[in-house]
């Protein structure tokens, strides 16, 4: 029973971290780019990341431990009271459950982070 509540829950928080709450708009949107352009590069060229991009990591984390998440601009999406979430992108694992948190990574790269804390 709780796997299929945390499976549910991960999965709206997935649909929440795409965008896609709102049903009624009639708005057109872009989807992020979800492969990455390849090209060739001379070894005196700069290489220039592609803007828009997208992409997910999934943390296990155990209550207790902290970590730093890499980027800026950080957005708490979701959290059932598994984590404590700081704004400089410090996370303390509180208690089992899961949370979903988004950043910037600088080069208009969007992280979204899934971060399950596990049972001891």
């Amino acid at each position: 029973m709780k796997k299929k509540l945390l499976v549910g829950l991960l999965t709206v928080a997935a649909c929440f971290s795409i965008g896609s709450t709102s049903f009624a708009s009639s708005a057109s949107t872009t989807s992020p780019i979800s492969t990455p352009a390849t090209t060739s590069v001379s070894a005196n060229q700069e290489v220039t990341p592609l803007a828009g991009g997208y992409r997910e990591e999934t943390i296990h984390m155990k209550s207790g431990y902290g970590r730093y998440l890499s980027g800026y601009n950080f957005q708490l999406i979701f959290n059932d009271g598994a984590i404590e979430f700081y704004e400089d992108g410090f996370v303390i694992a509180v208690k089992y459950g899961a949370a979903v948190v988004n950043a910037d990574d600088g080069n208009g790269n969007t992280i979204s982070y899934t971060i399950l804390v596990d049972r001891q």
